[in-house]
């Protein structure tokens, strides 16, 4: 039974047998009210799920506010290694979930190149293994497909290159006469973009018909130069400032390197150097960690609370933690991995860039420029990592799962490869001097988890009765459960006084629960596309950033270094734990090892599970043989 009320007020009950009357009522109050809502429920649909495909037509106004790209762009995607994981995993279905939203233009182009020989149609067939789903229609998958094709031959082959060259020209010669874009239009654009200094500034003008090509690398680093040599051997250069990365018909090239940038500062040199054919307003040297919700969401933490900005120093905060952690091994990836390590594969990119975000003062202005200004200043006062700040550890077999010597692609069986690093790091400034920035990565270990820890002093001078109250902390955690949170004091509601350390929560899937965060490469590829810089690396950051871990890397291979062991599903090395003591804390992240546990006081509460029994026995197992370097309990 329903209630209705009838013209005089009176609220009587009423069966549910007149349906009419409801109907008329529902209909009229679902009209009125998609009348008022219709602004929000646009502003909101960019937040919804893949799968919900009803809600990813979106208005051209509201477009324009989720993505920077125009839709009078011609855009031109080429994946050179496009038969391989990295293309297969993210960049194909990334474009594909861009073009399905139309945060790009629908009539977007993608060729693949690889060594592999495939027709269009086989190549069309790998894409839709990479990016089918069963809540999607069959349609957007059909109608994406029809915009990719492919090109095979040896990357360093110039008649293959050539045909590349020649079939995105038909491509895109075909599409601007389907456009209608005259050659007054497309020369507007190209001056347009001139005058603002060549790097594509105004792509995101939907009133510009500029033509992109973006390059993506997705290949090892040593095929770049020869790739973009030959891209650009048919180049006519064109006179003005934009001979160098403009084509002859007017089309700008942007070009997306992948890291490893090198091994060190020296092989970081050649590499720049081989790439001195290119510009560097067109080179996006993408690391993903910089798409990242939470990592941009830094600057806006830092930047405008006050309450932040006040206690962002050496005199409020004891220490600053940037964690990675992964509970699987290398997994099939270990002939690159031994070549490179975590240091080189994880710290020196990733956590490093993070680093400097949460170090750097404000900028003049959130643009490539001025941030990238900040983030070097950091980088020029941090001082090179030595051997005594550092702990470096390799996991070994606890129970079903394999120890990374016994991985098959890991070829060399007595490798020194590190799986675990635990670093030390000091900037020499004013806001920062003496505060310790821990850097910490592995594999194999409890959880899978990147996070900014955020360590405060204890308060000065405190009563009594507030003395055993623990140090305040801010955590950001980038990944998997986004979520921002603040550790403080409180007393438990109740007659008696006691006081307990409680979270302050900013949950991301509770908090915004519409809005699905975008995919660190989603963002990025659109920023390549609009010519934005501000989430990339540049040469002169990553040449000082590998003058801080060269020293240390080559002292380990030079010394020949054994990393510490440790078991398959535990914290890591014990010597991590024996680092932190020495800079005053309990330990970098999560609990403490059973060989540490008995020498540091703490609340329980504030440590992680016990370990598992077959961690702890092969814990005890590897501290009984003395496999354990003698260093590492200085």
């Amino acid at each position: 039974r329903r209630l209705a009320r009838r013209p005089r007020g009176r609220i009587v009950p009423w069966p549910l047998a007149p349906g009419a009357r409801i109907m008329t009522f529902s209909a009229t109050w679902a009209a009125r009210h998609r009348q008022t809502s219709t602004p929000q429920l646009l502003s909101k649909s960019e937040d919804c799920s893949d799968s919900d495909e009803s809600r990813s037509e979106l208005g051209e106004e509201v477009r324009k506010t989720i993505s920077p790209v125009s839709r009078k762009l011609l855009g031109t995607v080429v994946v050179f290694g496009a038969d391989g994981d990295l293309a297969k995993k993210k960049i194909l279905p990334t474009l594909f979930n861009l073009w399905r939203r139309k945060l790009v233009p629908r009539d977007l182009l993608v060729f693949g190149y690889a060594r592999t020989p495939m027709t269009d149609e086989v190549f069309r067939k790998h894409i839709f293994k990479c990016i089918y789903h069963p809540s999607q229609p069959q349609g957007d998958r059909k109608g994406f497909l029809e915009r990719c094709h492919y090109q095979g031959g040896q990357f360093d082959d110039p008649v293959a290159m050539a045909e590349l060259l020649d079939q995105l020209e038909r491509y895109e010669e075909a599409r601007r006469v389907k456009r209608n874009v005259t050659p007054v239009e497309q020369a507007a654009a190209t001056d347009l973009a001139e005058d603002s200094g060549g790097n594509g500034a105004d792509v995101g003008d939907p009133g510009v018909t500029q033509q992109v090509r973006l390059y993506y690398m997705a290949v090892p680093p040593f095929l770049y130069a020869g790739i973009c040599g030959a891209l650009r051997q048919k180049r006519q250069p064109m006179d003005g400032p934009l001979m160098d990365s403009v084509t002859e018909s007017g089309i700008f090239e942007r070009f997306v390197l992948e890291k490893p940038f090198g091994k060190d500062t020296a092989s970081c040199k050649v590499l720049v150097k081989q790439l001195s054919m290119l510009r560097e307003e067109e080179i996006f040297r993408i690391d993903h960690y910089l798409g990242k919700e939470l990592v941009m969401n830094l600057l806006v933490l830092r930047f405008a609370n006050v309450c932040f900005q006040a206690i962002w120093n050496r005199q409020h905060i004891k220490n600053v933690q940037v964690i990675f952690k992964e509970d699987f091994g290398v997994e099939g990836r270990g002939g690159y991995f031994d070549e490179y390590g975590i240091i080189r594969d994880v710290l020196q990119n990733h956590l490093l860039q993070v680093m400097a975000l949460v170090c750097m003062e404000q900028p003049l202005s959130f643009s490539a420029e001025d941030i990238r200004n900040e983030k070097l200043k950091v980088l020029r006062q941090t001082s090179p990592l030595t051997l005594d700040n550092l702990v470096t550890g390799q996991y070994v077999k606890c129970g079903e799962h394999k120890g990374y010597l016994d991985e098959p692609t890991v070829l060399n069986k007595d490798s020194n490869t590190e799986t675990f690093a635990a670093a030390v790091l000091h900037v020499h400034n004013p806001r920062w001097e003496g505060v310790p920035f821990v850097l910490k990565a592995g594999k194999a270990l409890t959880d899978r988890k990147a996070e900014v820890r955020i360590q405060f002093h204890r308060v000065p001078g405190v009563v009594s009765a507030l003395a055993d109250c623990q140090a305040n902390e801010l955590v950001v955690r980038l990944q998997p459960e986004e979520t921002i949170y603040w550790k403080v004091q409180n007393k438990v509601p109740g007659l008696n006084f006691e006081v307990q350390q409680i979270r302050m929560d900013l949950l991301y899937a509770s908090k915004f629960q519409m809005r699905k965060l975008p995919e660190a490469y989603e963002r990025l590829l659109l920023d390549v596309l609009a010519g934005q810089h501000s989430n990339f690396v540049s040469a002169d950051e990553l040449l000082l950033s590998w003058e801080i871990f060269s020293p240390v890397l080559h002292q380990l291979a030079k010394d020949k270094v054994k990393p510490e062991l440790y078991p398959y599903g535990s914290r890591g090395p014990v010597g991590a734990d024996a680092l932190a003591n020495r800079f005053g804390m309990q330990k970098f992240g999560g609990g403490l090892h059973p060989a540490v546990e008995g020498r540091v006081a703490g609340p329980k509460e504030e440590r992680e599970a016990p370990p598992t029994a077959e961690v702890a026995s092969a814990m005890r197992a590897l501290n009984t043989n003395g496999r354990a370097p003698p260093n590492v309990m200085r």
